[in-house]
């Protein structure tokens, strides 16, 4: 008999909390980041993705938090999260420089407005923006990024731990949630019952 899954119980967390989160799959991730051509947002949703940003993390970021000398990049979490150095990600890394060509920010903020910073809600109109263009659900938001890449890095098969340092979790409850979405222990036990003589096929 394989041994229990790490699953956690959720019976007696808040309605809000068993709720699954919305993600875009491998495929729609894709659709959407070919919809965009614009140098800075592609630049700005490979980071929201690949680092999990939540949409109010990204005016955090300033453009002395790169280093691509050391390939390195300061994320800086909100909801008590941690500030951490990160190593920076060559595709980030190559969509920041081609940006930084393109439209070099002109003040501290790396991704700049009119006034200071870009604003959460400027950001979001232009996720919608690109949402509508690669043709996907009005049901995903910004927040879907982060709830993605969660998902796929465990579909990468990489532990919860990692996963909730990388999201910059302070409490494993809060990334257990994507276990109920994707698990690959549980998928190869799933699979191997299908093989197995004990279980009744109907």
């Amino acid at each position: 008999m394989p041994a229990a899954l790490p699953f956690p119980n959720t019976t007696d967390w808040p309605a809000a909390d068993r709720r699954l989160p919305r993600y875009l799959s491998q495929d729609e991730a894709r659709r959407f980041f070919e919809a965009i051509q614009n140098s800075r947002d592609q630049a700005l949703f490979s980071l929201v993705y690949l680092y999990g940003l939540r949409v109010g993390e990204v005016p955090l970021l300033q453009v002395g938090d790169v280093a691509f000398d050391r390939q390195r990049i300061i994320i800086k979490r909100l909801k008590h999260g941690v500030w951490t150095e990160r190593p920076l990600f060559s595709r980030v890394a190559e969509l920041l420089q081609a940006y930084f060509l393109e439209s070099p920010p002109s003040g501290t903020a790396l991704f700049p407005g009119n006034l200071g910073p870009l604003r959460k809600r400027q950001i979001q109109a232009r996720f919608s923006y690109y949402r509508s263009a690669a043709g996907l659900s009005a049901l995903h938001g910004c927040h879907s990024l982060r709830h993605s890449i969660a998902t796929h890095l465990l579909d990468a098969g990489l532990p919860l731990e990692f996963v909730q340092d990388h999201l910059g979790h302070r409490d494993i409850r809060s990334t257990s949630i994507y276990a109920r979405i994707t698990d690959r222990r549980r998928e190869a036990v799933f699979r191997s019952l299908e093989e197995s003589p004990w279980i009744v096929r109907p």
